[in-house]
């Protein structure tokens, strides 16, 4: 079946649909482990380490991810979009730092098929990451019966271990679990901030803000 044209540049991809982004891997480890933070906490017991691993992961989750409100991930894990059409010039992913990208499609006849890496390459920008098509493309038919009919899976994160994340997020993310560990009650009760400002300041140079 012939392939139809390229789409034409002028158009925004930003316009196009996408659903929600999808997690399909977690990292492998975790930025932060439960020694360290014991000992940047000064914890030297081991009763309350499940509750401390509990603030711990609180805290990675306060900051990591789609609902995280740094707007990246930290350490590698794959996650998949879905489109129903082609965007036009590029495809706009959600996250930056992205290592590793691959394209998948349904065709007009419902077969799974993979597009060539020579028809794209993987940009990063500003604001996040792009898939942006080569000259080489055209946008082949797709199954129009699918909200999935183009998915696309890539991998996202300051690296895959911890020692690849930078000092001012770990140190971060110490401070917020520390600091829930020690106001267990609702801030507003104790007239203490839900989160510190110094927690604020170390992330806020690494923080993707999408206009």
């Amino acid at each position: 079946m012939a392939a139809r044209p390229r789409p034409a540049l002028s158009i925004s991809s930003r316009s196009d649909p996408m659903m929600k982004p999808v997690r399909v891997s977690a990292p492998s480890s975790d930025p932060v482990s439960l020694a360290e933070f014991k000992a940047a906490a000064r914890v030297d017991f081991v009763d309350d380490d499940e509750i401390l691993q509990s603030y711990l992961a609180a805290a990675v989750g306060h900051l990591d991810g789609r609902t995280g409100i740094l707007g990246r991930a930290i350490i590698n894990q794959d996650w998949r979009i879905d489109l129903p059409c082609w965007p036009a010039c590029q495809i706009v992913l959600p996250f930056g730092d992205v290592s590793a990208v691959a394209v998948a499609y349904t065709d007009a006849d419902g077969a799974d098929q993979t597009l060539p890496s020579s028809h794209y390459e993987l940009v990063e920008i500003a604001t996040g990451s792009l898939v942006r098509y080569r000259q080489a493309f055209t946008s082949p038919a797709l199954d129009t019966d699918r909200s999935d009919a183009v998915r696309v899976t890539f991998t996202a994160g300051f690296g895959a271990n911890a020692t690849d994340v930078p000092a001012p997020i770990k140190v971060a993310i110490m401070q917020l679990a520390a600091h829930w560990y020690e106001n267990r009650e609702a801030a507003e009760e104790k007239g203490v901030q839900s989160v510190p400002m110094s927690v604020d300041r170390l992330i806020t140079p690494y923080r993707r803000v999408f206009f």
